[in-house]
């Protein structure tokens, strides 16, 4: 919990800086593809439901990890019963801190 409250913190606080950050499916999935992903921030619940074919998200979820992980980045899985997790959900249950400004 602690390393999640860390993360969802630095995650905040770029969002807040304008800085390097991306949010929701779409964002993080290009962020994956151009390697610029240095730590992935998944909701545990979003990453059941993808993988059983119930979700909502247009993207293949273990594909965005795999490559996140083949280009040097961390993957966390985040608990939705504690804080940081909530936190993570109302930016649509997947995020990423980025080695770089994608735009």
């Amino acid at each position: 919990i602690a390393e999640e409250s860390e993360l969802i913190d630095a995650l905040m606080e770029r969002i807040a800086e304008g800085a390097k950050v991306a949010y929701g499916p779409e964002q993080v999935t290009t962020a994956a593809e151009y390697g610029a992903i240095e730590h992935l921030l998944v909701l545990d619940s979003h990453l059941r439901e993808e993988r059983a074919g119930d979700g909502e998200w247009n993207i293949d979820v273990d594909d965005v990890i795999e490559t996140t992980e083949q280009k040097g980045g961390d993957v966390t899985v985040f608990s939705g019963e504690f804080d940081p997790g909530r936190q993570l959900a109302n930016l649509g249950g997947i995020a990423a801190l980025l080695r770089y400004r994608l735009e």
